[in-house]
């Protein structure tokens, strides 16, 4: 069964399994559907030839300046969470000169490991507009009990993503 087939069979059966909630069918053929859904999974999950690169973080194509045109060079693609680099420190160092790379490191530890996912996940930088973030800080620093050097740590990282945001 194609790729395609699979995943229109499960949503089908979700479609199947929302509906019987509805209509209050009983338990056992809510099971039942139940765990087709599992074997449908499992049997995706092994069936399934996956086409994305290794790398957990997306690529993209681009030409860097330099190149032949035509030459292709594949790059990180940031995901609003990613680690802090040499760009991103650079960036924050226009505005804030005494930041340090260990203070923006820290800052994504606290923000993608720390306190800020007890109570969610970590959130793409990018989704939040740069005139939020004060507010926001204010707010989540206070609900996760952060001293103020995490605060600060944190909100660095969080402008540091944001300057060097893609366009």
């Amino acid at each position: 069964m194609a790729h395609q087939d699979i995943l229109r069979t499960q949503i089908n059966v979700m479609i199947i399994l929302v509906n019987m909630r509805k209509r209050k069918i009983g338990r056992l053929a809510f099971v039942i559907t139940g765990l087709y859904f599992i074997v449908a999974c499992q049997a995706t999950k092994k069936n399934a030839v996956s086409t994305a690169p290794l790398a957990s973080t997306p690529k993209t194509t681009t030409t860097r300046p330099g190149n032949s045109p035509g030459s292709l060079v594949l790059t990180p693609h940031p995901s609003g969470t990613q680690a802090p680099g040499n760009e991103e420190l650079n960036a924050i160092q226009v505005q804030y000169k005494e930041v340090s790379m260990e203070q923006l490191q820290a800052g994504h530890r606290i923000y993608t490991g720390g306190p800020c996912i007890n109570c969610h996940g970590p959130i793409s930088i990018y989704k939040i507009g740069l005139d939020q973030w004060k507010d926001i800080m204010d707010d989540m620093a206070q609900r996760a009990k952060l001293s103020e050097a995490q605060k600060d740590a944190v909100y660095k990282y969080v402008l540091s993503i944001k300057a060097t945001e893609p366009k």
